[in-house]
């Protein structure tokens, strides 16, 4: 547990001087994106991870602009609130009551467009904290268009792109990860 937690405050602090620096990037005028944008950005990525780890489906819904778009892959794509409102009670739905899954993100690259929207890369990896030993279930990266809107930053397209299972593991993707 203990390397565990090393592990996520290594992994913490590079995320942070990495939005740091992706911050000191944008300098020029218009294109610039605030410490207050970028800090509601990645905001929106905690409301969506914690929306699907914990079931609040409203919370995840409501990262998404009334437009947006959500895609996993090539296995589907849901366009608007009705449609991703639609796909996330269907995804709620067959949970068990004792779920416990957990999503990490990290190494945030994001860049206005200069228009009130911006574009990100961020990876994520997901497991389950209750596993002995820890099992990383999968892992992987969104690509995103946000956007500006009066009531504040919006993903107006999120592309979820899975990792492959790796040649050694077969058709499985989980990992243990042995205490040391």
């Amino acid at each position: 547990m203990r390397k565990l937690q090393i592990l996520l405050t290594i992994i913490l602090i590079v995320t942070l001087a990495a939005f740091t620096w992706v911050y000191a990037q944008n300098t020029s005028g218009t294109d610039r994106l605030t410490g207050a944008d970028l800090a509601e950005i990645h905001h929106l990525h905690s409301l969506y991870n914690q929306g699907t780890d914990f079931g609040n489906a409203e919370r995840w819904i409501n990262v998404f602009a009334e437009d947006g778009i959500f895609r996993i892959g090539d296995s589907g794509e849901w366009i608007g609130r009705d449609q991703i409102t639609e796909y996330r009670r269907q995804t709620f739905a067959p949970r068990p009551a004792n779920y416990t899954y957990r999503h990490w993100n990290s190494s945030w690259v994001i860049t206005p467009n200069g228009n009130g929207s911006a574009t990100g890369r961020v990876y994520w990896m997901g497991f389950d904290p209750s596993a002995e030993p820890l099992v990383i279930s999968d892992t992987g990266y969104y690509d995103d268009i946000y956007i500006k809107t009066a009531n504040g930053w919006l993903i107006k397209e999120r592309h979820a792109h899975p990792d492959p299972a790796s040649a050694s593991g077969g058709g499985t993707r989980p990992v243990a990860l042995q205490p040391r």
